[in-house]
């Protein structure tokens, strides 16, 4: 029986799985938003929700795509956030230098005593500020990575040429991000969940699905490459996502 109840599991998964990427893709045009994490209760509640499974698995998936990269030296986390990801970076990665960053100082409150409950105090440095103002020196890090960051850019432009500013020579810049073409599967998924699990906070400035409507297409993030002379990236879209790697100029 239980043999029958395994194999009805994974036809059932390989249905919903030709189901779901049949859907089509939407196609919206991009509406710019705003995190507004200087508020105490939406940092609170961004960090409730990064605790929900979706983003647990997507931080698995980021940890696995790390993995194809020599991290060593030093890495920064430009958009920290409550600090969920940097500090299993942190664990995972024990030789790596690694600075956090963050443009609210209510949410990398949050980080740091995300990482004095592991341990992790003396490991990471934690600093406010902006992509557009990144506050490190000229070519002095190995590696950037961002998480669900890049759609809030006000300027990704300005803000990738302050990225290559502080990258050494030959440095990589990791991004993870929403892109706002995913199947409308996904769609009516955060829709859902907005309505019935997503913290009120968060349901007044209209995340995360103001989140996904703010992210960019492929096609966009390249021309923006296009206008910075970048060509030495790889590029690799998923579901709901996209994963970045770019080298310095």
């Amino acid at each position: 029986m239980n043999k029958w109840i395994f194999l009805l599991a994974i036809l059932t998964g390989i249905i919903l799985f030709i189901l779901i990427i049949s859907l089509p893709r939407k196609k919206n045009e991009r509406v710019a938003s705003i995190e507004g994490i200087d508020d105490l209760e939406v940092a609170k509640a961004f960090e409730k929700m990064t605790n929900f499974f979706p983003f647990k698995i997507l931080r698995r998936r980021i940890l696995s795509e790390l993995k194809y990269y020599e991290l060593n030296g030093s890495l920064v986390d430009v958009g920290c956030g409550s600090g969920n990801l940097v500090v299993q970076i942190a664990h995972k990665f024990k030789d790596l230098d690694i600075i956090a960053i963050d443009i609210s100082k209510e949410i990398l409150n949050l980080a740091i005593q995300r990482a004095a409950k592991n341990h992790l105090s003396e490991k990471i440095k934690f600093k406010i500020g902006d992509v557009d103002n990144v506050p490190l020196n000229d070519k002095s890090v190995d590696f950037i990575i961002s998480s669900l960051s890049l759609h809030h850019w006000n300027n990704p432009k300005l803000a990738f040429n302050e990225f290559f500013r502080v990258l050494k020579d030959d440095g990589i810049i990791l991004i993870f991000d929403f892109r706002r073409n995913s199947r409308k599967f996904f769609y009516g998924l955060l829709t859902f969940a907005t309505k019935i699990v997503v913290p009120d906070a968060l349901k007044k400035i209209n995340e995360p699905l103001g989140s996904l409507k703010a992210g960019y297409t492929a096609e966009e993030v390249k021309a923006m490459f296009t206008d910075l002379n970048v060509n030495d990236y790889e590029f690799k879209s998923y579901l709901a996502w996209m994963f970045i790697a770019i080298k310095k100029p």
